[in-house]
């Protein structure tokens, strides 16, 4: 298990745990949430600029800053 930051590049990888302390707001958390950022999901980490991470999951593209992508826990 590692954090999303330090997640290899177009790989298939499972989100096992979110750490929702670090994440600023219940809005965000529920934004997240919609766009499949949960627990059992799988996403691929498509590109990385200076920390901030464009994500592949359920199919579409996602940007989220090197915050957010500290929260998430991922694995194989």
């Amino acid at each position: 298990m590692l954090s999303l930051l330090m997640a290899p590049m177009n790989r298939e990888l499972k989100i096992v745990k979110i750490k929702t302390k670090k994440l600023p707001g219940d809005f965000q958390t529920k934004h997240l949430n919609n766009l499949g950022f949960i627990e059992g999901s799988t996403l691929k980490v498509v590109s990385e600029n200076a920390g901030n991470l464009i994500v592949n999951i359920k199919g579409s593209r996602v940007a989220i800053g090197k915050d957010v992508a500290a929260a998430f826990m991922v694995g194989e």
